[in-house]
């Protein structure tokens, strides 16, 4: 496939909490780590935006069980649950989009209570290749908002992992609109329009033989998104 500058990437939430030993684990989560780094160099080398949300709650959200929520504690502003996982390398000049600030909202969209939109028109983009987890919630929730906004989006389907239901069956559903009760997604009455979003697996958007792009450290990852 031929990547454009008007592409972007948004990698969805891979941080500590939703890693193995973290607070809300999706499995297979750091499966995909090696494999979003090189995809984000990929884009990165054509010019593309690369862009990564960032879960950014407090103490006091109201999706936490401590609060009358239903999820654990989690990438709470400041914590070492809330930092992109230390061998997601994605490279300089990616831009952080952090959300879930707001304690009295519990938006999955990543769209929600964002600078996304604004930040994906800044740049010109017209369309995007969403992964990340979870699938069945945030991947979703954000696949189905940036069609309704007018992008051409497409699900990386091996760049996904659920919390309860098999990734591969929830990409089908997110592609198709088959069934979504049955695999367990919630699409809050939205529709998920059939041939609007499309599933593309890594393979064909990426390619080894590129040129290498120099990754970014949590680091430098902190100081982009202070200025987002």
């Amino acid at each position: 496939m031929e990547l454009l500058l008007t592409d972007a990437l948004i990698v969805i939430d891979i941080q500590n909490d939703f890693c193995d030993g973290g607070a809300v684990p999706v499995e297979g989560a750091l499966a995909l780590v090696k494999s979003l780094t090189t995809l984000s160099r990929r884009v990165q080398s054509v010019g593309g935006r690369v862009i990564a949300t960032q879960d950014w709650h407090t103490e006091k959200h109201l999706s936490f069980v401590e609060n009358g929520g239903k999820w654990p504690q989690h990438c709470v502003q400041g914590t070492e649950g809330a930092n992109f996982h230390p061998n997601l390398k994605l490279p300089v000049g990616s831009i952080v989009i952090r959300k879930g600030a707001d304690p009295k909202i519990d938006a999955q969209s990543a769209f929600t209570e964002s600078t996304l939109e604004e930040t994906l028109r800044r740049h010109s983009v017209e369309r995007l290749f969403i992964c990340g987890v979870p699938a069945e919630l945030t991947v979703l929730e954000t696949a189905i908002d940036a069609r309704s906004l007018g992008f051409e989006t497409l699900v990386v389907e091996d760049g996904i992992a659920a919390l309860t239901r098999d990734a591969a069956e929830v990409a089908r559903a997110i592609e198709k609109e088959v069934d979504c009760q049955r695999v367990g997604i919630m699409v809050a009455g939205l529709e998920v329009p059939h041939a609007h979003i499309h599933l593309i697996p890594i393979q064909e958007i990426t390619d080894l033989n590129f040129a290498n792009a120099k990754p970014a450290n949590n680091e430098d990852l902190a100081t982009i998104a202070e200025k987002i």
